[in-house]
């Protein structure tokens, strides 16, 4: 996966023409472009910011807070951050929010120069920020929640396929496998397409959620 994520951030970097790198929403470093070339090399290209990140593949929670403090969690279009040398923020940056389902789940960011990047550029870079956002959705999904082996436990055919299905769900649970469970069913729901599913993260507790199709053509529950 990290080499989709390095395609990914390079892409960014060819659609803007700036150095990038990709963080989740910890802050921690997932991918970076080539910042600068020895021949373009001065010391401000990477300041100390930059350079933390890339090295220790983090940022400090002071450095964190300071950026959120721009307002970037909340944020669904690109946020322009200006150059602050006393915070050790020598060029400005742009931060390309990484959402997935109104949930932000990482950051890209890029150097700022002048002029900077066109709406046209940035609206591109965005769109490939909800790529990345997808796809860091799917990982943590698959880490996080068993939306996978329940939906295939709903709509395997009846038999072995049922019987393998319910087999790796029990796999999957591990030992809350033999505890109670809970099922709601909310129906009818207004789309089967999965990417029309509220996000798990949104239901607390919940350990999984999808829609699998309901009765009449377009229905879905």
């Amino acid at each position: 996966m990290k080499g989709d994520y390095q395609e990914l951030v390079d892409e960014i970097s060819a659609l803007l023409g700036a150095p990038a790198t990709l963080e989740n929403r910890d802050f921690r470093l997932i991918a970076f472009g080539q910042q600068v070339s020895a021949d373009e090399y001065d010391e401000t290209a990477l300041d100390p910011v930059r350079t933390r990140s890339i090295l220790t593949r983090g940022s400090t929670s002071a450095v964190r807070a300071w950026f959120e403090g721009f307002g970037i969690a909340r944020a669904t279009e690109p946020v322009r951050i200006p150059a602050t040398p006393e915070a050790g923020v020598y060029r400005g940056r742009v931060c390309l929010p990484v959402r997935h389902r109104g949930i932000v789940l990482g950051y890209v960011w890029l150097l700022d120069d002048e002029p900077g990047p066109t709406q046209e550029q940035l609206d591109a870079a965005m769109e490939v920020a909800g790529r990345i956002g997808a796809q860091l959705a799917d990982e943590a999904q698959a880490g996080a929640d068993l939306t996978r082996e329940f939906h295939s436990v709903l709509t395997a055919e009846r038999g072995w396929q049922r019987d393998m299905a319910v087999a790796a769900l029990r796999t999957a649970l591990g030992g809350r496998a033999d505890g109670l469970h809970t099922v709601v069913c909310v129906a009818p729901w207004p789309s089967a397409d999965p990417d029309d599913a509220p996000s798990v993260r949104t239901l607390p507790a919940a350990d999984a959620l999808c829609t699998v199709p309901w009765g009449v053509t377009g229905q879905c529950l």
